[in-house]
């Protein structure tokens, strides 16, 4: 068998779609922390600015200063519904090659803006997120336990699933 034969073979993937099922709980979890702040009253990226002169990439740290920090509500929104679209879609099972897509660079973002300077379990947990996204878009992980599979099944061309 040749090796691109052996990447095309058919794999068992439910084991990875338990931990998809983690990490969209996960995401469910600080989006609705996220979405209470929203209702309370509270602001939500405020810790943006305590890590802000440790992050490694001027690029970053210029965006987040001239851009972010002064539109903290507006990013606040996208930030708590973006980490609900992506809780919805890695618990359903529903494009989760985009919506882990996506994950992976949130992790990012919050791994150069508040993990590299508060280092720990913040910056362990974001590089171990960054990792199992990138592992979910690569192995279609919706396609065990979610409707990529069934979609998988309607549209067999698409690399959506």
């Amino acid at each position: 068998m040749s090796l691109a034969g052996n990447f095309k073979q058919n794999t068992y993937l439910g084991y990875i779609a338990l931990v998809r099922i983690f990490v969209g709980y996960h995401f469910l979890g600080t989006g609705l922390d996220k979405l209470d702040r929203f209702l309370k009253g509270r602001p939500v990226l405020s810790d943006l600015m305590r890590g802000l002169p440790k992050d490694p990439l001027a690029f970053h740290r210029a965006f987040i200063a001239r851009v972010v920090i002064p539109h903290d509500h507006f990013f606040g929104y996208i930030v708590m519904f973006g980490e609900l679209a992506i809780a919805a879609s890695l618990l359903s099972g529903c494009l989760v090659r985009v919506s882990s897509s996506f994950g992976a660079f949130h992790n990012a973002n919050i791994l150069l803006a508040i993990g590299w300077a508060g280092g720990g379990a913040v910056l362990g947990i974001n590089r171990i997120f960054i990792l199992l996204h990138l592992v979910f878009v690569f192995s279609s992980a919706g396609r065990a336990l979610g409707i990529d599979g069934l979609l998988h099944k309607w549209f067999p061309r698409s690399w959506l699933f």
